[in-house]
């Protein structure tokens, strides 16, 4: 299933006439990971939200929106239990 993050990603690709392989190529990684994170069977690394932001040179609208696809696509939270007692 397509996450908001990956309906984000495809229509910049079709507005900027782009292959998946190509986005690919300027993430750095191959385009069946790049499909996996659209497809929400991978999670969105942290630093995509700046690349990607970089890379198309987005204006501040298009950076929100992708902010929220991307939070909006998110399936894992992450809990710091180090500092947790086993009581607590």
């Amino acid at each position: 299933m397509v996450t908001p993050f990956g309906k984000f990603c495809r229509k910049l690709r079709i507005d900027k006439e782009e292959l998946l392989k190509d986005m690919a190529d300027k993430l750095g990684v191959t385009s069946s990971y790049l499909s996996a994170v659209e497809n929400g069977k991978r999670s969105i690394p942290q630093s995509w939200l700046h690349g990607i932001s970089q890379i198309y040179e987005l204006c501040d609208n298009q950076i929100s929106e992708l902010q929220n696809a991307i939070e909006s696509s998110q399936t894992v939270l992450k809990f710091d239990l180090k500092e947790l007692s086993n009581e607590k």
